[in-house]
Formats: C-alpha cells, sequence, structure tokens
C-alpha cells in the first residue's frame, strides 16, 4: 500500500517538474511587440504611419478668428473677422467667413456696415491646378511613400532578426553538444581513477598510475570549465533575443539535440530571392519618391501665379468683390534646371545600386550552396571517422584490460575520439549556419514573425 502511495505522488509531480524541449520554432512565442530587439526592428514603421496622417492635416478644415480694437490720437478702428477654411489636393483653397470693420482700417483698408458682411473666396495657384500638383499633395504623397518604404524596411529588418536570432540558436545548441561530450569524457576520468584507487590499495598497479589518473582527471575538468564557459555565454546572448533571464530559460526548457535538428528543404531560387527581398522593394519606393520630387520641379520652369476671388455680402450696402493677381518668375531657371538633373541622377544611382545588390545576391547564393554540398560531403566523411575512432577506441581499452596498453595511450585514443565527434559537430553547425545563410540571401525569415 505504502508503494502505492508512493508512486501516485512521483507520478502526480513528474509532469510539474518535467521541461519543455526548447526548439526553434518556440522563438515565436516570445517575438511580440513588448520584445526590444523586435519592437525596434519595427518601430520606424509606426512612426512614419504618424507622419503620413499629420501630412494628411494639412487639408483639414481650418477655424480662424481675429479681433482689432485701437484708439490712437488721430484714428480710431475696430475688426472682427471670423471665417472657415478649406485647402483641397490641387492647391486651391477655399474660404467662407464674417467681418465687421469700424472706423480707420490700417493695412487692408476695409470698411462695413454696422452689420458686418458675409465673405467667399477662393485661391487658385493656377499651374498647380493645371498639373494637378500642390505641395501640400506633394507632402502627402511622399510620407505616404515613406510609410511604404518602411513596411518593407520593417520586413528587411526583421529578416535580418532572424538570422541573428536562429544562428545564435544553433551556436548554442553546438556548444551544449560540446559540454554533454566534455562531461562525458570527465565522467570516464572520475569511473577509471576510482578503480585505479582500489587497485593501488591493494597493491595490483602501482602509485605513480593514479598520479597519471589525476593529471587526465584535471586536464578533463578544465575542458569542461572552457566547454561551459562558451555554452553559457552563448545561452545569455540567445536568451536577450528572447527578453527573459537566464534562470528562467532553464527553469522552463530543456534543449533539443543539435544532430537532431531539422534541415530545411532549400533550393536556389533566384527570382524567389529578387522577389521576396525587402530591401530590393525599398528601391521601388526611393524611385517613386524622386519620381514625385521631380513632378514638384517640373513646377519650377513655371511662373508662380496665383489667382485669388473674392466676392463679399454687406447686410447694408450690398454685394461686391475683389480680384488679386500675383505673379513671379526667374528668368535663369537655374533652380529649376539643376533640381531636374539632380533627380535624374539620383534615379539612375538608385538603379544601379539595386542591380549591384542583384549581382551581389546572386554570386552569394551561389557560394552558400557550393559551401552546403561540401559541408554535407564533409558530414557523411565525418560520420564514417566517428564510427572507425570509436571502434580503434574499443580496441584500446581492449589492450588496456589486457595490459599490453597504457593509461597514457587510452587517454590519447579518448582525447582523439572526443576531436573526432566534435568535428563532425563543427560540421553540423556550419551546415545550419549556411541553411540560415541561404534564407537570409532569400529574404525568408521563417514563420516566427507570422502572428504580428
Amino acid at each position: 500500500m505504502k508503494v502505492s502511495v508512493f508512486l501516485f505522488i512521483v507520478l502526480l509531480s513528474f509532469p510539474l517538474q518535467a521541461k519543455e524541449v526548447f526548439t526553434k520554432e518556440t522563438i515565436a512565442e516570445y517575438m511580440t511587440k513588448e520584445n526590444p530587439y523586435l519592437f525596434t526592428a519595427i518601430g520606424q514603421e509606426f512612426i512614419y504611419r504618424e507622419k503620413e496622417r499629420y501630412a494628411l492635416g494639412s487639408f483639414d478644415t481650418k477655424l480662424s478668428a481675429k479681433y482689432d480694437k485701437k484708439e490712437y490720437p488721430v484714428s480710431t478702428g475696430e475688426y472682427l473677422g471670423v471665417s472657415v477654411d478649406k485647402p483641397i489636393e490641387n492647391g486651391m483653397e477655399f474660404s467662407l467667413g464674417y467681418r465687421k470693420a469700424q472706423g480707420t482700417q490700417e493695412y487692408n483698408n476695409i470698411k462695413t456696415s454696422n452689420q458686418g458682411e458675409m465673405k467667399v473666396g477662393v485661391k487658385i495657384p493656377v499651374f498647380s491646378v493645371v498639373h494637378d500638383m500642390s505641395k501640400r499633395k506633394l507632402d502627402l504623397y511622399n510620407a505616404s511613400l515613406q510609410t511604404s518604404k518602411y513596411k518593407f524596411k520593417s520586413k528587411d529588418n526583421l529578416r535580418l532578426l532572424y538570422f541573428k536570432i536562429t544562428s545564435m540558436y544553433n551556436k548554442l545548441l553546438y556548444s551544449k553538444s560540446v559540454v554533454d561530450l566534455e562531461q562525458s569524457l570527465e565522467q570516464r576520468a572520475k569511473t577509471r581513477k576510482k578503480i585505479i584507487e582500489k587497485k593501488v590499495l591493494v597493491g595490483e598497479v602501482a602509485k605513480v598510475a593514479m598520479l597519471e589518473a589525476s593529471q587526465q582527471l584535471i586536464n578533463r575538468h578544465q575542458r569542461v570549465v572552457s566547454a561551459l564557459n562558451i555554452y553559457e555565454n552563448n545561452l545569455e546572448n540567445f536568451v536577450k533575443y528572447l527578453n527573459i533571464s537566464k534562470s528562467d530559460f532553464l527553469k522552463k526548457y530543456d534543449l533539443q539535440v543539435l544532430s537532431e535538428m531539422k534541415h530545411a528543404v532549400l533550393v536556389y531560387a533566384m527570382q524567389e530571392a529578387i522577389e521576396n527581398r525587402a530591401d530590393l522593394k525599398m528601391y521601388d519606393y526611393e524611385v517613386k519618391q524622386i519620381d514625385l520630387k521631380d513632378k514638384q520641379t517640373s513646377l519650377l520652369q513655371y511662373p508662380k501665379f496665383n489667382v485669388s476671388l473674392y466676392g463679399v455680402h454687406d447686410f447694408k450696402y450690398e454685394n461686391g468683390f475683389k480680384v488679386a493677381l500675383d505673379m513671379d518668375f526667374p528668368f535663369e531657371r537655374r533652380k529649376y534646371e539643376a533640381a531636374s538633373a539632380e533627380n535624374k541622377i539620383a534615379i539612375k544611382n538608385l538603379q544601379k545600386t539595386k542591380e549591384k545588390k542583384i549581382l551581389d545576391i546572386r554570386a552569394n547564393l551561389t557560394t552558400i550552396h557550393n559551401s552546403l554540398r561540401k559541408t554535407a560531403k564533409n558530414i557523411d566523411l565525418s560520420e564514417q571517422e566517428v564510427a572507425l575512432v570509436k571502434e580503434l577506441e574499443t580496441v584500446e581499452h581492449k589492450k588496456y584490460k589486457l595490459g599490453i596498453s597504457n593509461l597514457f595511450m587510452l587517454n590519447q585514443r579518448e582525447i582523439y575520439t572526443l576531436t573526432i565527434k566534435k568535428k563532425l559537430l563543427k560540421y553540423q553547425l556550419d551546415y545550419l549556419l549556411l541553411e540560415q545563410e541561404l534564407q537570409k540571401e532569400r529574404g525568408d525569415y521563417g514563420e516566427i514573425f507570422l502572428n504580428l
């Protein structure tokens, strides 16, 4: 009965103590907007969304009010004005208002009856209207293009962030596997030392064997300490991307084995890279921005020509109107010629920069594919080599037990086996890092950011 109760308690507590295996897919759980690495990668996009909304505010309807009252030694006057103004995209501005002016008005020569007058007006920048282009409209379109550009900038930042996180994760798995190998070797030395201690006590072997076993154990412990240092540093560098502490990570998760990592099915896909790479799309939006700027530049070849028309209805003196013309035109037009030439050069520079980046991507993809093939071949050869050195190590153990080998030779054989196993791990790590490089060049950032 007591045994049954004990087993029940053990089974009940086991799920509470079990750790979850941390996989690459688990990273997605920590990629929220509260994560500083993630937010700083996409934060500019939100800033430019608000800049676009700010530019849209240039078309807001405005209510204006003005009141002046003066009593000078030789003149008096009072002015009250209220108006509603509405600009539209092509540059025209409409206004509707009421004003009342009594006495001497010094600046605008306005005088109304005691009842005041209603005023309706329109300001027409002629060439802006003809070309359907105004500074407000240009600012809005430019802000919209900036927002679109930074959407792709965010995607490109996520691509680079994904590469950093997954590469660091693979390095962490590698360093943990090295620790496991070194600790396994250290444990062998501990076990062997205990056996030798017993044999020394009964006089089966000389005391010098104990010295040699102790030296080997110290050496192997040093190797474990060095491996642990690298592993803990890699763990610290990895968990920072998850925005959690190392202790919290270790309480909740176990790491998977590097050699059990699944390999992605990756192809060359140059065309896919060109279509996916957000940084390439950004060049297109920069060209659109310069095209937009060039439309504004084109207005410099025309005179600045504004026509204003105002109609008034005085509640006592009936109707009236005012027409105003305003024009200026530089004869040399050097601003227009220089700005136009600058825009053309800037577009060509962007096009050539994009072409250069595509050439770099093509070269990088080819290099990575070549390296993947060579690394896969080295993994196959290393697996064969590991099988051979393990067999040789087994033979050395048998020779040691039979007394035809010594502790020094056995130690050398075990260290060499460890070296070959670590070499295989390094090739496996290199292959995983090359896979991440290939995904990065193709513009792929996996599925860890799909919930954003």
